[in-house]
């Protein structure tokens, strides 16, 4: 895989792939998150990713817990 890809070379690429955009507004300040979905990473290690980092959030108080 090359990693010297220019942005225009991957927007091509990936032309095709679903995109989300969310807006996060952080202590007054708005910040644009763009999440592009090219269907090359296991889900299973993101879904554990995600799990692990939402209980050392909860842990260091950083996210309120769920009911």
């Amino acid at each position: 895989m090359n990693k010297n890809r220019t942005m225009q070379e991957m927007d091509e690429q990936y032309k095709d792939c679903p995109v989300r955009t969310n807006t996060y507004e952080v202590e007054g300040v708005k910040h644009t998150v763009v999440n592009h979905f090219v269907g090359n990473r296991d889900i299973n290690d993101v879904m554990f990713n995600y799990a692990y980092n939402r209980v050392v959030n909860e842990m260091l108080h950083r996210v309120p817990k769920t009911a």
